[in-house]
């Protein structure tokens, strides 16, 4: 009987080898892509002429590599194939399609995260950079991006995820905050859904340029950070950019806070309530400063959804003028008018991240969001990133990054929130319970250089292909070099045509001054190993060879799944060492030790 079996065993075996499998690659500028495997070509088509996105099958055999070749040229480095159907959807030279990016754990107990957002979303899922397609009348665009202004283009917006690709019509696209003086070359952009529509539980995205950060890493780790220490801060992710097929480089894609779009992804679990509050940008001055005068107009009202009016901040200002700061009972009844809690958990985070910016230091940047679905409770709302981690900064003491946070009350006193909560004996020791925690086993140089020096690998490549492209839209153009992307890291950098900027202090340079600062005031021991969140992720979904309903290629995703990826099921996991540019691997040495080393 055994032997019998063994002529059906080497059938199975045979069938097994002769395995089908869908391959997905997105290719600019080839006119033909083929898969190698085992040195056999299997030419890949392009289903749609407006998205360069090429899929096929393909038979594997017995091998268990597979490269792409574009126009001829094969791609330098082997990826591993799948152990099931399909390949997500990969980008010509890019060693890593999914990535397996360390998490931040949850460094504070009470309420460790915020429950009443959505689910996590695949766009913003830090394993895998989405690419974005827009498609739209030529000459208005390209009428556009020669002379910024605030008009809105009707296009088509097709966004390649790592199992989905989607197309959405009738999208408003331009850019954001257009005719800015200042405005960088590479400007920002944003784009909304036709009326009623949604994406990823979102109706508006933000595309910033980031160019104020050689690393590109500073605004979505600061984001990161505030969600893993249970606030709401925005969602982000790095995505790649092309307008009608011409490559504008790498955005952090993210909520914008002043939207109603956030609001609903953070606040109501994707979903529009029955009914909205007022939701304020907060300009220059809006501080919680009482006015007996009412001027209160730093506090701006959402223009698509007018709701309320800037003098709706003023009952909460004057009564907090009136509070006895050290009577908890007094406090408590504030915080029945504004969520302290959160406020001082984002006061941690600008403390830590130098954050020069935003509430504490200059009263901007800030917003506020009056919730009818918890007694019309205000919330207090961060925004724009870009001025942390040592980015521009405007204080010409040197030992900065080292203050005590106590120093903070006298040197910016326009920041009567958080510094009255610091009178209270109670809000101060949840600050620095907070703080302490959060340095303890996040914010460090074990945990949080581990995640950067990973991410820095994992974008590489796509950071080299940003610092390549010429911006055509007038504005300031720093000219980072791409050996700056890996140098900020570690030192500070400056613009090397002198048109001001720089990232005065190097990424983890920062990291390592502020945590050992903290660690010393409070006498505090670090983490000796990388920590993570209690609970991991889910997995991501395994690609599937179907084609999604009404899309372009590609795969249907399932929402809210990121993490770690399931063993061996995507192709291009974890790390690729071996093949990104030099400059990441003298970083590596450093996880868990002194980034300063390297300065020696």
């Amino acid at each position: 009987m055994k032997i019998a079996a063994i002529p059906a065993l080497l059938a199975l075996s045979a069938v097994a080898q002769a395995a089908l499998v869908k391959f997905s690659v997105i290719v600019p500028d080839a006119a033909t892509v083929e898969v190698s495997i085992g040195g056999k070509a299997t030419a890949l088509t392009r289903p749609d002429a407006n998205i360069p996105l090429y899929t096929g099958q393909a038979e594997t055999g017995s091998e268990t590599k597979y490269k792409y070749v574009a126009a001829g040229r094969a791609e330098t480095f082997d990826r591993a194939l799948p152990t099931g159907a399909a390949t997500y959807n990969d980008f010509i030279d890019r060693p890593i399609t999914y990535a397996n990016i360390p998490e931040l754990p949850w460094p504070i107990e009470k309420d460790p995260q915020w429950t009443r957002g959505a689910p996590k979303q695949a766009i913003f899922d830090t394993n895998y950079i989405p690419t974005i397609f827009v498609n739209g009348p030529a000459a208005d665009l390209n009428s556009l991006i020669t002379t910024p202004v605030s008009s809105k283009i009707n296009c088509s917006i097709t966004i390649v995820l790592a199992n989905e690709v989607k197309t959405l019509n009738n999208v408003a696209f331009g850019i954001h905050g257009a005719g800015k003086k200042k405005n960088n070359a590479k400007q920002s952009w944003n784009f909304r859904l036709a009326e009623g529509e949604t994406y990823q539980a979102r109706s508006f995205f933000k595309l910033r340029h980031q160019e104020e950060d050689p690393t590109q890493i500073r605004e979505k780790l600061y984001a990161d950070i505030g969600r893993a220490m249970g606030s709401y801060t925005n969602e982000a992710n790095m995505i790649r950019m092309y307008i009608n097929n011409e490559g504008f480089g790498t955005f952090n894609l993210l909520d914008d806070i002043t939207e109603y779009s956030y609001v609903d992804a953070m606040f109501y679990g994707g979903k529009p309530p029955a009914e909205y509050g007022a939701l304020f940008d907060g300009a220059s001055g809006a501080s919680f400063a009482y006015s007996p005068t009412n001027e209160y107009w730093s506090w701006v009202v959402n223009k698509v959804k007018p709701i309320g009016s800037p003098l709706d901040v003023g009952p909460l200002c004057e009564a907090w003028s009136k509070t006895v700061k050290t009577d908890d009972a007094a406090v408590a009844e504030i915080d029945k008018m504004l969520d302290l809690d959160q406020h001082i958990r984002l006061m941690v985070l600008e403390y830590l991240t130098g954050n020069w910016d935003g509430y504490w230091e200059q009263q901007t940047n800030d917003g506020l969001y009056r919730d009818p679905t918890q007694g019309n409770k205000w919330y207090y709302l961060a925004q724009d990133f870009d001025a942390t981690f040592g980015v521009n900064i405007p204080t010409p003491d040197l030992t900065f990054p080292e203050w005590s946070y106590t120093k903070y009350p006298a040197a910016f006193p326009g920041a009567v929130m958080i510094n009255g909560l610091l009178e209270n004996p109670t809000r101060k020791a949840a600050f620095e319970t907070y703080l302490k925690k959060t340095v303890e086993v996040l914010f460090n140089n074990v945990t949080l250089t581990n995640r950067i020096l990973k991410y820095h690998e994992f974008i590489l490549p796509d950071l080299a292909w940003d610092r390549s492209i010429k911006q055509r839209s007038p504005g300031i153009n720093f000219e980072w070099s791409f050996p700056m992307v890996t140098e900020n890291l570690w030192r500070g950098v400056a613009s090397p045509v002198g048109t001001g900027g720089g990232a005065t202090i190097g990424l983890i340079e920062w990291i390592v001054k502020k945590s050992e600062a903290v660690a010393k005031e409070f006498s505090i021991t670090i983490s000796p190993t990388p920590v993570g969140p209690p609970t991991p992720s889910t997995n991501p979904p395994t690609p599937n060879p179907s084609p999604s309903g009404g899309n372009t290629g590609g795969n249907p995703s399932t929402p809210g799944t990121s993490g770690k990826p399931s063993g061996g099921n995507a192709s291009n996991q974890g790390s690729a060492a071996n093949h990104v540019l030099p400059q990441v691997f003298a970083t590596l040495a450093l996880v868990g030790g002194s980034a300063l080393a390297l300065m020696a």
